[in-house]
């Protein structure tokens, strides 16, 4: 169970019961630095729901021949996981730690012991099914753009997700190596766009991590891009 303080903190989406609240706050847990195995594998996006305390992830869907297919970027005050009582042994999703994270976490054995107690939870997990929808609907959007597009777009919702002071040079802590398993493009040709994008002087590059330069320059490489679902050019910390 945790604290007031962090009980304070949750945002439930949809109005519950006290009684609701109060079972799910005694079987929440707090989690951080997360283990290699719990973000490759993702056991914690598949086996639980969670609320992003602190930090930025982004969550990766991929085929059963691992290639990713898929990503969204998620930060404070997002909810991710599921609630799944199959326990499938095919585990679609990864997540990549951009910056530590301080989760809530409710495992689905627990969940599922409440589900049996109090039908009313069907209706949180219900407000939860809208909580990335437009994010992934814009995702798949971005698959059918060219390969730079793409970059660009996980450069900039990164950037929407992390907190920087107004005037100052945003700085992304994520490695070309982590955009590519990110986003399925080639190392190479990850390598190719931001060294473009280098010498226009719409990012600079320091090791393990990327200063947006220009971060308005940078948007208008998406001017042409269909972005009618989530533009993440104006959710700047939202």
């Amino acid at each position: 169970m945790i604290d007031s303080a962090l009980s304070n903190k949750l945002q439930w989406r949809t109005e519950l019961s006290p009684e609701l609240i109060n079972k799910l706050l005694s079987i929440a847990q707090l989690r951080s630095k997360l283990t290699a195995s719990e973000l490759d594998d993702s056991s914690i996006a598949h086996q639980g729901i969670s609320f992003i305390l602190e930090g930025t992830v982004t969550i990766c869907m991929q085929t059963p021949n691992l290639k990713t297919v898929n990503n969204i970027v998620m930060g404070q005050g997002d909810w991710f996981g599921s609630y799944d009582i199959k326990n499938a042994g095919y585990t679609p999703f990864f997540l990549t730690e951009i910056e530590p994270v301080r989760l809530i976490h409710f495992e689905n054995s627990d969940l599922q012991r409440l589900a049996g107690e109090n039908i009313e939870i069907y209706k949180w997990f219900h407000s939860l099914s809208f909580e990335a929808k437009a994010k992934w609907l814009q995702s798949q959007l971005m698959m059918s753009e060219n390969l730079p597009s793409r970059i660009v777009y996980l450069l900039i919702e990164l950037a929407a997700h992390i907190p920087f002071i107004t005037g100052q040079i945003p700085k992304l802590s994520v490695s070309q190596q982590q955009i590519s398993q990110i986003t399925g493009i080639a190392r190479q040709r990850v390598n190719e766009t931001i060294k473009l994008l280098e010498k226009e002087k719409l990012v600079h590059l320091e090791r393990g991590c990327i200063y947006l330069t220009d971060l308005t320059g940078l948007g208008n490489k998406l001017e042409d891009v269909d972005l009618s679902i989530r533009d993440p050019r104006r959710s700047q910390q939202r």
